[in-house]
């Protein structure tokens, strides 16, 4: 009987193992084969960009340079699938792999306490990692700011994201826009936001992330200032350089009341973002807040992908 209902549930099962083991047993960055395929993505752009051709080459080197690695790894992962005897849990160590949330919430975490104990440039430090901006001048709001910021667009992406393919699509569909997530944030270290090297990556991206990302945008804003994040979304979000960041920041600012955004620096040059809100600057104890938030949002969808399973097994 028990068997039988493992057997019955096993993917829901392994799904749920993934969860629990990226929360409780997250691989350290320098081990990590995301960290070996950053590496690897970010000498691919080096060796086909060319700042000196035109635009349209560099589009069509791009779309086909992400294309082919995605390919070849693709292809490699669906015939090692073929080949093992217990697929599930393949598919189970893909997500695993894919998922990233707690290593993100433990560095911003250590950011708040350093910035408590007004170690700003150790904070500084900590942050470079997680952003493609330029940190070396930020203050302690900005520092924040920037904190709050990557640890919102990387859980996005990296986590809620991720969990809404793998249960419509698949491991594998899974799999492959998480490539896309590591390609893109590779080529970034050393280009511009609005560089045309990124621009056919960077709108599939979009198409992809366009549904999961205002879903969990309205998960937030249900949570707390409904009106108000409806509000910023509209002279916000929708205005925003990115419409899919711009709805997640504008529901997070207003639901933890502080400003968003503002003006970055890339590469040395100044790029003027919109700001969202009319807040107050965030702080070192909006972090925990912030991160709050998140963990409400989470707890909503697991329950939610609980009820469906449960009621999967009624009908």
């Amino acid at each position: 009987m028990l068997s039988n209902l493992v057997q019955q549930h096993v993917d829901f099962i392994v799904f749920i193992l993934a969860l629990l083991a990226e929360r409780f047993l997250p691989l350290v960055s320098w081990y990590h084969p995301n960290t070996f395929l950053g590496a690897v993505f970010n000498a691919l752009a080096k060796r086909v960009y060319r700042s000196t051709e035109s635009t349209s080459y560099q589009y069509l080197s791009s779309s086909l340079c992400f294309t082919l690695v995605l390919l070849v790894i693709m292809t490699l992962v669906i015939l090692l699938l073929e080949f093992a005897y217990y697929p599930e849990l393949l598919a189970g160590l893909i997500l695993y792999l894919s998922l990233e949330w707690r290593t993100v919430e433990s560095k911003t975490l250590r950011i708040a306490r350093l910035l408590k104990q007004n170690q700003k440039a150790t904070a500084r430090e900590l942050l470079k990692p997680l952003l493609a901006r330029q940190v070396n001048t930020l203050s302690s709001p900005g520092i924040c700011k920037a904190a709050m910021e990557a640890l919102i667009l990387r859980v996005a992406r990296h986590y809620f994201s991720v969990i809404f393919i793998y249960l419509l699509f698949g491991p594998m569909a899974a799999l492959a826009y998480r490539l896309l997530t590591l390609i893109h944030q590779a080529w970034r270290r050393d280009l511009l936001p609005n560089s045309p090297f990124l621009k056919s990556l960077s709108g599939l991206l979009f198409i992809i992330e366009w549904l999961p990302t205002r879903l969990l945008a309205l998960t937030i804003a249900a949570s707390k200032a409904s009106k108000l994040s409806i509000h910023y979304i509209k002279h916000y979000g929708r205005h925003f350089y990115q419409t899919n960041s711009g709805w997640l920041l504008s529901c997070c600012s207003a639901s933890i009341g502080v400003q968003l955004g503002g003006p970055a620096i890339y590469q040395g040059v100044r790029f003027d973002k919109m700001r969202i809100g009319t807040e107050r600057l965030p702080k070192a104890d909006d972090i925990p807040v912030l991160i709050n938030r998140l963990n409400q949002a989470r707890g909503f969808w697991l329950l939610i992908i609980l009820g469906a399973e449960i009621v999967k097994t009624i009908v």
